[in-house]
């Protein structure tokens, strides 16, 4: 009986979930359209004001978070260049006043103060979409996509958009032919971000994503917003043990990665080795494991991964396009595509899982264990089999060194804004020559 009650309530749950999504989403799509709708009327009536060239807007992940390449960007523009005024927009009321404090610009991006300040905004910055700011506003400035990350499984309108309604169809094919400047990684990240984006090749330059900036220079403000505790006994316990993280791709449907993850197992094995575990679930998938280790512990799904992800002596992930970015610093990857199959049957991947994956693949718990062994010991300075193939997608895909993405989006938005006119006047580094960040070898 009991058996058949549990059934019935997990299908129960199921139902109720589903029915919550499909909410959702009809909620998200009726405000797409609503913004979309005022996006034109403020386009039909931009001509009878200026926008302010050296005023630059910048948003991320749907106003929700200080966080992603428009963060990093941010905080660069705020210390290199006093010509321009960088203003940060979100919905959340905390980023808001913690960037207030700290003597940032900060508007809740629906509040009065936030649509006039897009309104006059030059050029606006996000790293989703315009709804990363209040998209109806954003009509007439120069709108420059930093999206979040080089795909490898595919994206917008090659995966869910395809399968919109038509105005709302209508509304995304629109707003891609509205964005004048797209940032790439690397030529080979033009042709998936284009397909997926809608959005003309001719329109991406190829200046590294401002995030991995984090692997080469402390940032000024990075750490706004983050829980400073959490941060510091991360970076305490980096320097006594090796620490593994492991950032799982969200998925909407299917096993969750906590069914197919044994905490009580690699937790023993990382405890053998003196080693931690770090989880990071996705923001929209967040949660937590049943079961506790005192060598496996959780991060807030709300937590900037690039904040943690530089103390990592070994990195586990599935598809998500962290990896790319964490080539640069040359460590060990483990891959658990533990729903290899059927994730590809669903979503689908731009490019050979197994041509795009330095390091071992394991699909279940017993296979992971291994990997991470494997990974572990290349770590403490033993065999790494998948040096030479890191640096080789290094290469393909991530040629630009970290530390200097920033400044090649400033320089190449600087081209676009200021073509016609004078360019703004960038602050030298005030570092002696040696304390400067320098490329090394291992970027050359």
């Amino acid at each position: 009986m009991s058996t058949i009650l549990r059934r019935l309530s997990a299908q129960f749950r199921g139902w109720v979930d589903s029915v919550w999504q499909r909410s959702e989403q009809w909620r998200s799509n009726l405000d797409l359209l609503w913004q979309w709708f005022v996006y034109l009327v403020v386009g039909q009536l931009a001509r009878f004001w200026s926008r302010d060239q050296r005023l630059w807007v910048f948003g991320a992940r749907g106003g929700t978070a200080f966080a992603d390449n428009a963060k990093y960007l941010y905080l660069w523009v705020a210390v290199n260049d006093p010509s321009i005024r960088p203003v940060w927009l979100s919905k959340n009321e905390i980023v808001v006043e913690t960037l207030q404090q700290q003597g940032y610009e900060a508007y809740r991006a629906h509040s009065l103060r936030g649509r006039l300040l897009t309104l006059r905004a030059g050029v606006v910055f996000v790293t989703q979409g315009l709804r990363d700011v209040h998209m109806g506003s954003t009509a007439g400035a120069r709108l420059v996509q930093l999206w979040h990350g080089l795909p490898l499984k595919t994206i917008a309108w090659d995966a869910e958009w395809s399968d919109q309604p038509w105005p709302v169809r209508r509304c995304h094919a629109s707003m891609a032919d509205e964005i004048d400047l797209v940032t790439a990684p690397s030529t080979e990240a033009i042709e998936p971000l284009s397909s997926g984006l809608g959005i003309d090749p001719d329109r991406f330059v190829v200046t590294g994503y401002p995030r991995t900036d984090v692997f080469a220079n402390d940032i000024e403000g990075a750490t706004l917003t983050a829980d400073a505790s959490l941060l510091d006994r991360i970076e305490s316990q980096a320097t006594d043990s090796k620490l593994v993280f492991y950032l799982p791709t969200y998925r909407a449907a299917g096993t969750s990665f906590i069914e197919a993850f044994d905490t009580a197992a690699v937790g023993d094995l990382l405890a053998a080795r003196g080693a931690h575990l770090y989880i990071k679930a996705h923001p929209d998938e967040p949660v937590t494991a049943a079961e506790s280790h005192s060598h496996v512990h959780w991060l807030p799904a709300s937590v900037d991964p690039y904040l943690v992800v530089p103390h990592a002596d070994v990195l586990v992930t599935d598809y998500s396009s962290v990896f790319f970015d964490y080539l640069a610093v040359d460590r060990p990857i483990v891959f658990f595509p533990y729903d290899q199959s059927t994730y590809t049957e669903r979503r689908g991947f731009y490019f050979a899982y197994e041509s795009v994956t330095p390091g071992p693949i394991a699909t279940d718990a017993d296979e992971l264990q291994e990997a991470l062994t494997e990974a572990l010991d290349a770590a403490t300075g033993g065999e790494d089999p998948y040096a030479a193939d890191r640096r080789e997608l290094r290469r393909r895909f991530c040629p630009v060194p970290p530390g200097t993405a920033s400044q090649a989006v400033y320089d190449a938005v600087s081209r676009l804004v200021f073509a016609d006119s004078e360019p703004p006047t960038r602050l030298a580094d005030p570092r002696p020559a040696a304390m400067q960040p320098t490329v090394s070898d291992t970027f050359r």
